[in-house]
């Protein structure tokens, strides 16, 4: 039988700090604009939620800002959220409710071949987790920072830049910030962990051209 947030002893008593940490453009999709809107509603009445936005070109500059903003006011944990993702509105309490350092949402990619952002081995990109869902959470060793919590404690572990890309010359491409950091909170002892349940009922938002197969 799953916990039930509202109801658990683990926040009787205790004035917990939730911070959202959303890195975006210049705009962010109606869709994700309304989905968070519910799910802030929605945590605010279980926990202390705050919400921040960084609106820039540059996505290392954003993150670093953001786990800076989550410090500042001392949270207890930070929800990751892209602006092109759509949510269900109790998506913060149940990954909550697992009571977790790392555990996030498995999610498509937005282009083909469509294939989930969560790997079991890093550097095998066959190695992705099937979007099927598993009674228990489910490790793996990178998943995208669409929709992810994190305990902010976590961040001491580790010395900045936390959020980096780096080049690998023998495949002869990119590893970006996310599977990054969680690398180097690895390396620390940190697991990551996906709820595959909830990662059914997110959504990635796309742009699709329509038109004649010519």
């Amino acid at each position: 039988m799953r916990k039930n947030l509202y109801k658990s002893s683990l926040w009787s008593g205790k004035n917990k700090k939730l911070s959202i940490l959303v890195p975006t453009r210049d705009m962010v999709h109606t869709h994700f604009s309304f989905s968070l809107s519910q799910l802030y509603k929605t945590t605010s009445d279980v926990i202390d939620t705050y919400l921040f936005f960084d609106s820039s070109s540059i996505l290392l500059n954003q993150r670093e800002k953001l786990i800076e903003e989550a410090k500042l006011i001392n949270s207890d944990y930070v929800l990751w959220l892209d602006s092109d993702m759509v949510l269900p509105s109790t998506t913060a309490i149940r990954l909550l409710e697992h009571n977790q350092d790392i555990v996030g949402c498995n999610y498509l990619k937005r282009t083909k071949p469509l294939k989930p952002v969560a790997y079991k081995n890093i550097g095998d990109w066959d190695s992705f987790l099937p979007l099927t869902i598993e009674e228990n959470l489910v490790e793996v060793e990178g998943v995208g920072m669409g929709c992810i919590l994190m305990k902010t404690e976590i961040f001491n572990k580790i010395r900045k830049p936390y959020f980096e890309f780096t080049y690998n010359e023998k495949s002869d491409d990119w590893l970006g910030e996310d599977f990054n950091l969680l690398k180097k909170l690895r390396e620390v002892g940190y697991k990551v962990y996906i709820d595959t349940l909830l990662s059914s009922e997110i959504k990635h938002m796309g742009l699709y051209a329509y038109g004649t197969n010519k």
